[in-house]
């Protein structure tokens, strides 16, 4: 039975239903499902694909469908990597047959049962979207209504930007929109000293020199002209274990000796990188001295297909990344297969090569037991066969084991403390936005009796106008991260919510204090115009003094989210409310000392990994580092 048959001819039933007649059990506990009566079957309903756009996904549909199987593993067979490989050329002995059948032969039987002239109707609806004469009669039938049609198709569209800031052309805000200083996609690479180089180089230990060695001996492959081999590195590299300063070090030794490929010598802009620093976030890119993967490669917003090349913007990046070699990505668990796969493509258009990532090399750094992409169910790890995978074809795996970080402290226990024991001046770290704003609301009642309340300044398009017009009132709720209302106090301390700037340190989660509050009068109204920030980093932030849109939090307090991929001194922890694998992990490993870390509400059961990421990576194909150490032929 095919699942279109037991979809059509079964229904799931629960409680007392599952007494009743022709009831049987699932396999596994899973349930119980009743058979309907023969002249009666459901109609089946499924998800339809383009056969043309998404092929992959097209078959195995067809396949899933109209194929009789028990693990997916059987619809995709050695010899047959694709499901339209399969769907072509395969053949399967069904139960209670003698004899081979063609998979197609199958499936266009059971189709048949189910999909009524579906090739026809598919067909007629593409033309009727490529010939849309009928509809364009009604702007000479009705032209009044058919111009507010399109208005309104127009307005619906509007509601979806592609970009992440994007703001409505609102008249108070132009001229400030318009001074923010152009953000470049590619940060100049910063300059290291010869001699803290040489003690960056010196300090790497043993498996760390050999991941060193391995890429510095490929890049004086390139420059001498032998042509090596594209590779593909996973550094699993869990909490402390100095994958920044890996990352660093690899940086500058390749950057240095890829300069001298004959192509970059004779290029007149010695500012194009031949190796780029990339981070999904903000905050991640700016630890290394990176820049956000969006920006980079000029991603959109949203990543849903078709691909949307870049168009008259492809010259300019060609020409930015026309000498890169090598890509890095850290905190590579952040970022999700549909955007992997986007990168992959926008580097072939970009070096207008079709071997895998427009055949630069790419060296994906992290740990993927940490938290997984936002509102994506599986790590890059993980095979998902709706999704496409370049992990598990092209990556091999090297771990770092020794901890550079918390190297004098022994055992996590020491770090649970009570709670009239923890430290109210340092950061508290909570799984949900729920604890998050009232330990930030407690937190500003407790220690600041003069707060200031800024309410949103919104607009809405009129309809009679067609012009951006303030509302007497902030709608409720939120809106990307920016509050209806925000409470503030001069010395609270603050996170910033959006990227501003990733080369100046002014990215989504930076945590800074706020030392002024800038008000004036508009029609007798005090209206607060400009926030004074200082930010935790020195040297974040020297080109900005004051942002207006106020794109800033409450910071007494942050969700486990928002800290992954940062280091702090101290903080505390709550493992209560932890709701999936890899959370608590995340939490308890951002401090540089055990000394630092307080843990509140502890409790083991929260602490736990994801088995199916557990299992990848134990299939995962390795890079032998002991080998290299025993041969000592990369370490010196």
């Amino acid at each position: 039975m095919c699942l279109a048959d037991f979809a059509a001819t079964c229904r799931i039933v629960y409680g007392k239903q599952t007494k009743g007649k022709n009831v049987l059990p699932l396999l596994n506990e899973m349930g119980f499902v009743q058979r309907r009566k023969d002249d009666k079957p459901a109609i089946i309903r499924f998800y339809r694909t383009s056969k043309e756009k998404y092929p992959e996904k097209f078959y195995g549909t067809l396949l899933k469908l109209y194929v009789p199987y028990r693990s997916e593993q059987e619809l995709k067979r050695p010899y047959y990597p694709t499901y339209e490989s399969f769907y072509s050329n395969g053949c399967v002995q069904l139960p209670g047959c003698d004899h081979l059948e063609s998979v197609q032969h199958i499936v266009k039987r059971n189709r048949d049962k189910y999909e009524k002239n579906s090739d026809e109707i598919e067909n007629a609806v593409e033309e009727f979207e490529q010939n849309r004469g009928v509809i364009d009669e009604w702007c000479n039938l009705a032209p009044e209504s058919e111009v507010v049609r399109l208005e309104c198709i127009e307005e619906l569209e509007a509601r979806e930007p592609d970009c992440e800031n994007e703001q409505d052309n609102v008249p108070e805000y132009s001229n400030q929109a318009n001074s923010v200083t152009e953000i470049r996609a590619i940060r100049e690479p910063p300059a290291f000293d010869p001699i803290l180089l040489r003690q960056m180089y010196q300090n790497l230990n043993q498996r760390q020199a050999c991941v060193f060695y391995a890429v510095r001996e490929w890049c004086v492959k390139r420059i001498c002209g032998l042509n090596p081999q594209q590779f593909f590195f996973y550094i699993n590299g869990g909490a402390g274990t100095g994958t920044s300063h890996l990352i660093k070090c690899i940086y500058s030794e390749a950057s240095k000796i890829l300069c001298k490929l004959p192509r970059c010598a004779e290029e007149a802009d010695i500012s194009n990188p031949t190796v780029l620093l990339t981070a999904f976030t903000g905050t991640a890119a700016f630890n290394i001295s990176g820049t956000t993967l969006h920006s980079l490669l000029k991603l959109p917003r949203s990543l849903k297909p078709p691909f949307q090349g870049l168009g008259n913007n492809l010259d300019e990046v060609r020409s930015e990344l026309l000498n890169a070699e090598i890509l890095i990505i850290d905190e590579v668990s952040m970022v999700s297969k549909p955007l992997f796969a986007y990168v992959d493509a926008r580097l072939k258009q970009i070096k207008g090569s079709q071997r895998p990532f427009g055949g630069m090399s790419v060296i994906a750094v992290g740990d993927l037991f940490q938290l997984p992409p936002v509102r994506q169910s599986k790590a890059l790890c993980v095979y998902d066969p709706c999704e496409i995978d370049l992990w598990q074809e092209h990556f091999q795996m090297i771990t770092l084991t020794e901890i550079m970080r918390q190297k004098d402290d022994s055992f996590v226990s020491q770090a649970v403390t009570e709670p009239e024991l923890c430290p109210t001046d340092v950061l508290h770290i909570f799984a949900t936005n729920k604890q998050v704003d009232s330990h930030n609301s407690a937190m500003l009642a407790l220690l600041h009796s003069h707060i200031t309340k800024i309410d949103a300044d919104d607009y809405k398009k009129d309809p009679q106008t067609g012009r951006m017009a303030r509302q007497a009132k902030p709608f409720k709720g939120n809106r990307n991260e920016l509050p209806d209302t925000l409470n503030v106090a001069e010395g609270v301390r603050v996170m910033l919510t959006r990227n501003i700037d990733v080369s100046q340190g002014l990215v989504n989660g930076s945590f800074s204090t706020l030392v002024r509050v800038i008000s004036s009068e508009q029609n007798g109204v005090a209206h607060v115009t400009m926030l004074g920030l200082k930010m935790d980093d020195e040297t974040a932030g020297r080109n900005y003094l004051v942002r207006r849109q106020f794109p800033v939090k409450l910071a007494f307090a942050c969700t486990i989210h928002k800290v992954q991929g940062m280091t702090r001194t101290s903080a505390v922890v709550s493992l209560k409310h932890i709701f999936e694998p890899g959370m608590a992990y995340v939490a308890v490993s951002r401090m540089t000392s055990l000394s630092g870390l307080h843990i509140l509400d502890m409790d083991e059961s929260k602490i736990y990994a994801n088995p199916q990421i557990t299992g990848a990576l134990q299939t995962m194909r390795q890079v032998n580092l002991d080998d290299m150490i025993k041969e000592k032929k990369f370490c010196t």
